[in-house]
């Protein structure tokens, strides 16, 4: 059985979720878009290295949760874990410029 699929994406409105989302400032809202950048760069990178959650996992030594946690944009990174990622996945995600 062929799945109809639809010409146009529906737009979905929701009080609940308008009245939620209205409560967030500037500032949470830019830390939320910071968050999901990484996340997506980190994906980025994984699968520009060809590799799984698992295999990340194991090379920075975390469990395949944690990196499910990473890539869902909610995790607010330290710095020595966003170090630790760069190592890994050879990529930069920070930049510290000296003066």
């Amino acid at each position: 059985m062929k799945k109809k699929v639809p010409s146009k994406a529906r737009t979905y409105n929701s009080p609940i979720l308008d009245a939620f989302l209205a409560l967030g400032t500037p500032e949470e809202q830019a830390r939320v878009d910071t968050r999901m950048m990484l996340a997506a760069k980190i994906f980025d990178a994984m699968e520009a290295k060809g590799l799984s959650q698992k295999q990340f996992a194991e090379k920075i030594g975390k469990r395949p949760s944690m990196i499910r946690h990473w890539l869902s944009g909610g995790h607010n990174f330290t710095v020595d874990t966003l170090t630790d990622i760069q190592r890994v996945l050879g990529v930069r995600l920070l930049v510290v410029e000296q003066e």
